[in-house]
């Protein structure tokens, strides 16, 4: 179905070729999974095979693509799109309509499908996804995980014969992208769909055992079925489904550390619906706080709350001193480092340099030793080499590290970060979380030095992998259907949520140790 023919290719004005020497063949009905580094080529072979590069993008190519038995370099776009099916990383870049309903529709009117074939793709592309409740939302309403499945459904409405997902699961909860990979694992079983998935979330696939082509600098490295012996694995392959040892979190705040953020009695309103009900937090300095739970639960907006950017709210919020009262994010900006949902909503600079000091050089915080710790991140996200690219040029990950460089240059108090690790892969996900850990840990003014109970900031976080909550987070807050249903340290939270139901938010390794102590073996499915 897809055939890679010695194919290569380097963008214009890039010393480097972004893949090469790539000769791969996915059968029809076949189920892949690529990964890799971030920025060893996935994303540009997605484009390849969906026809977005060869004579439609600057650059040099060799070798072929062939997809359904055509070259897609010869091939009107249009036939390609209906042959091969692509989700991008950002949600957004697909929606062309208001609503729900009108984007699964929308291609296939314009493909002149008749009515009531619209109607039954649309249904049960919606049915697929679990989303029947969203059909006539609008889009902006959408939180980024269910604008996410919505770009997976209308992609699978059309009815391609083959489908490309570029981390189609970065912002879904971990119940989500489980029902996601085995509904597309089920559509390639049944109904012989080519399924190819550009993805991170390498532990949550293996029980699917797909075969899995690991990209190292633009190169295949490794052709293997996920769920092998994994001292055969490449050493980032391993790394990306075992995680080194659990680092130890932050110390805990006591009642006697400094407040930085409360919420009281805190009701939000939109459309005529409560998205958030009666929600009560404090956030004291050296707390890292996880905020999880399903898509759509109040997440981002309880943080856009803390930001003043919520509308019709009740209820009480402080943030860092400052009485949190309609549109103050200009009077929190100070204290306070962001990073939005997604990563094109806050690039505001020419080049990638110029970005990563943005809000320091506005608040007025641009000194030669801020300057000089601008560029050592840069150096170890690995964007030392694009500081004078534009921001846009980057990949989704690399915008996402870009993103969090930008928000703590200025040395704030509290950080407000929306699902920070889309897009990472293991090296650069420890990369974040020392970032994160030194902001917490070490104040502005004893950089270098011993913080204190008073100096340390803090952090709250929406993220939905449990490993990483393991390894830097003191708390766990978990918010379901807009109120907050535990609110505990991270052991206690993760055993009140498994008991709650919720057992995909939960590490495997912790299920596994609760399952021993309960009967002495691991279950069936785990040995």
């Amino acid at each position: 179905m897809i055939h890679f023919d010695g194919f290569g290719w380097r963008f214009a004005r890039s010393a480097g070729w972004a893949v090469r020497g790539v000769s791969l063949a996915v059968d029809a009905g076949e189920t892949v999974v690529i990964a890799g580094a971030s920025g060893s080529g996935k994303t540009t072979l997605a484009m390849a095979a969906c026809g977005l590069l060869m004579g439609r993008r600057a650059g040099e190519a060799e070798g072929r693509v062939v997809v359904d038995g055509c070259d897609v370099a010869a091939t009107p776009l249009h036939e390609v799109a209906g042959r091969i099916g692509l989700v991008q990383q950002n949600p957004e870049m697909h929606f062309a309509t208001p609503t729900v309903r009108d984007e699964l529709a929308f291609g296939l009117e314009n493909r002149c499908v008749p009515r009531e074939e619209i109607r039954r793709r649309v249904d049960e592309a919606l049915a697929l996804l679990g989303i029947e409740p969203l059909r006539g939302r609008e889009l902006g309403t959408l939180s980024g995980g269910e604008k996410q499945r919505v770009a997976v459904a209308s992609i699978l409405a059309g009815g391609p014969r083959a489908v490309v997902l570029d981390e189609p699961t970065a912002s879904l909860d971990p119940r989500a992208s489980r029902d996601l990979f085995h509904a597309l694992a089920e559509l390639a079983r049944q109904r012989g769909l080519t399924v190819v998935i550009i993805e991170h979330k390498l532990a949550q696939l293996a029980a699917l055992r797909p075969r899995l082509v690991w990209l190292d600098e633009g190169r295949v490295q490794a052709d293997v079925r996920l769920g092998a012996d994994a001292t055969a694995l490449p050493t980032g392959l391993r790394q990306a489904l075992f995680l080194p040892a659990q680092a130890p979190p932050p110390a805990r705040a006591t009642q006697e550390t400094a407040l930085l953020a409360e919420l009281a009695g805190v009701t939000v309103e939109a459309a005529g619906q409560a998205i958030l009900r009666d929600v009560s937090l404090q956030v004291r300095a050296g707390e890292v706080v996880a905020l999880m739970g399903p898509n759509g639960g109040g997440k981002t907006t309880l943080l856009h709350v803390l930001l003043g950017l919520a509308e019709r709210v009740s209820g009480s919020v402080r943030v860092c001193g400052i009485e949190v009262t309609g549109r103050v994010a200009s009077r929190l900006a100070p204290h306070v480092g962001v990073v939005f949902q997604n990563a094109d909503h806050q690039l505001v600079a020419e080049t990638v340099c110029d970005e990563a000091v943005y809000a320091a050089r506005m608040l007025g915080r641009l000194d030669p030793p801020t300057t000089a710790w601008g560029e050592e991140l840069l150096a170890v996200a690995g964007l030392a080499e694009r500081r004078d690219a534009h921001p846009f040029a980057l990949s989704w990950g690399q915008k996402r590290r870009l993103n969090l460089i930008s928000a703590v240059l200025h040395q704030p108090k509290l950080l407000l970060l929306d699902e920070p690790f889309s897009g990472q892969d293991w090296e650069h996900v420890r990369f974040l979380l020392t970032v994160i850990r030194r902001m917490v840990e070490v104040s502005a003014d004893e950089r270098g030095g011993e913080s204190t109970a008073e100096s340390r900031g803090a952090c709250v976080m929406v993220v939905h992998d449990p490993r990483v909550v393991l390894r830097v987070c003191t708390r766990v807050v978990f918010v379901e259907a807009g109120r907050i249903v535990v609110d505990a340290p991270v052991d206690a939270a993760f055993e009140r949520i498994q008991a709650l139901g919720h057992g995909a938010y939960v590490p495997d390794d912790l299920i596994e140790g609760w399952n021993r102590s309960a009967s002495g073996t691991l279950p069936a499915d785990r040995t």
